[in-house]
């Protein structure tokens, strides 16, 4: 089954909703990451999390949703955009904390540190917003977000539940959230029916994006498109030339002498990107071209 997100809409009461499984991309970038039992937890909502956030974005814009925690895991980092693209990275990879999955994981954050999720726009500007941390799930975190950065009514859940031997059986989240002028009660009520289970109770029945839907906030719901949420990361050597010229033409150039390559990794799919010497000094000749600086004596 392809990883989606699909949105859904309450004419009537004014809500919309969004439902993302991405247990597939879970369960690849475990591998991809070498990631231990609790640090894959994480990194799994973190994935829900930000496809979530993500989709309410404009075209074009994207979202980095960041955890910096006191705890054995340190950290994630997850970038998204509305066209269901998803990268990321676990500081803490090789976390696993015995016990319960969801208590392990509180664990594992600590409590200290903050959630934060910055906007980057089309025209390159970004905003960025961010709530300490607390002793909690990593979903009541981004709820308080919601809270203070969106001040829009909404019901938030995050799931990561087994199937059989793996742990990674079902990572899914979903989003219920009041429009202008919308049934702001009927969001209060898909919070306790989210409290009481609910959402976790119809994805161990296999319900369909729509039913998921309906077992938090009722009939009445009209699915209205679905996407495909994949895990694409952008790099590519252009990128790390790029990157490279951030030293300077003086510091491309000792570079291709003292060492005579440079060598870069990508942290979000550990792509292996070399430089050998001779294209260290042509990207030199060229930053100096277009900046008329001349040549260092020899």
């Amino acid at each position: 089954m392809i990883d989606r997100l699909s949105r859904a809409l309450h004419p009537t009461r004014g809500l919309r909703a969004l439902v993302v499984q991405v247990g597939d991309i879970a369960r690849m970038t475990r591998l991809l990451h070498g990631l231990a039992p609790t640090s894959a937890q994480l990194f799994g909502e973190g994935l829900a999390a930000a496809a979530l956030v993500g989709a309410l974005q404009k075209d074009e814009e994207r979202i980095n949703l960041q955890l910096e925690c006191a705890g054995p895991l340190r950290g994630l980092f997850v970038d998204a955009d509305p066209a269901g693209n998803l990268r990321g990275y676990v500081r803490g990879a090789d976390v696993g904390l015995p016990g319960e999955a969801s208590a392990a994981a509180i664990a594992a954050m600590g409590g200290g540190g903050f959630l934060s999720v910055l906007r980057v726009r089309a025209n390159g500007t970004f905003y960025r917003s961010s709530v300490e941390l607390r002793r909690e799930r990593l979903c009541g975190a981004l709820r308080r977000w919601f809270t203070a950065s969106e001040q829009v009514e909404t019901a938030l859940e995050l799931e990561v539940l087994p199937r059989g031997d793996e742990p990674l059986g079902q990572v899914a989240g979903l989003l219920v959230q009041r429009l202008p002028d919308g049934d702001a009660a009927a969001v209060a009520a898909a919070r306790q029916a989210i409290d009481a289970g609910a959402f976790g109770e119809a994805l161990e029945r296999g319900s369909p994006a729509l039913g998921l839907v309906q077992a938090v906030a009722g009939d009445g719901w009209e699915l209205l498109a679905e996407q495909e949420v994949a895990y694409r990361c952008g790099c590519s050597l252009d990128r790390v030339r790029n990157a490279v010229t951030a030293l300077g033409a003086d510091g491309v150039a000792d570079l291709a002498a003292t060492v005579g390559r440079a060598e870069v990794d990508c942290e979000f799919c550990h792509a292996h990107y070399v430089l050998e010497a001779d294209e260290l000094r042509e990207l030199e000749r060229r930053m100096r071209q277009a900046r008329q600086e001349p040549g260092r004596a020899t």
